[in-house]
């Protein structure tokens, strides 16, 4: 008798965007009756937009062992949402007030999709992309600004700040 797949524990899938991804899959995989891996692939290929996925990549998908293709996890939230009855573009949060977020007006696809790009991207979903500094456009080379070349090399000795002389009243400016 095949085993029954579960949501993989935090030892196989430690806690990050592809553990959030997954436990958001796995919402729909249960909301369906946990149909058999077969069943969900024969029903991707017979969608009204067919994309076959297989069974072995709807296993990976659940385990966390891949996040695969947009088309393929949303080809396989289809099938889920039409076994459970559920349409894919609902508002995920029904009702307002059983969740404190009540401005995020996120679709169960559109909520999936973000987990996606962050399972694949591997950013948290808490956090935002970094933007790294813009880099000066003059100094460092020959000829340029000494100072901002220092702040760009790592190998520069930190210069130690003027000593103070007290209270000044001058402005800063």
């Amino acid at each position: 008798m095949p085993q029954m797949l579960r949501m993989p524990g935090k030892d196989a899938l430690p806690p990050g965007p592809t553990r959030t991804f997954v436990a958001e899959l796995h919402v729909h995989f249960r909301e369906a009756g946990r149909p058999s891996l077969a069943n969900i692939a024969a029903a991707t290929g017979r969608l009204a937009s067919p994309v076959p996925v297989s069974r072995e990549t709807i296993r990976r998908l659940l385990t966390g062992q891949t996040v695969s293709t947009w088309a393929k996890v949303d080809a396989v939230l289809r099938v889920l949402c039409q076994l459970a009855d559920q349409d894919p573009d609902r508002r995920r949060w029904s009702e307002p007030d059983d969740r404190f977020d009540e401005d995020d007006p996120s679709s169960c696809r559109e909520y999936l999709r973000r987990l996606w790009n962050d399972a694949v991207d591997g950013v948290e979903p808490e956090e935002a992309p970094a933007v790294p500094p813009p880099r000066p456009t003059s100094g460092g080379g020959w000829g340029g600004n000494p100072a901002a070349a220092s702040a760009d090399d790592p190998w520069a000795k930190p210069q130690a700040p003027a000593p103070s002389k007290g209270y000044s009243d001058e402005p800063p400016f």
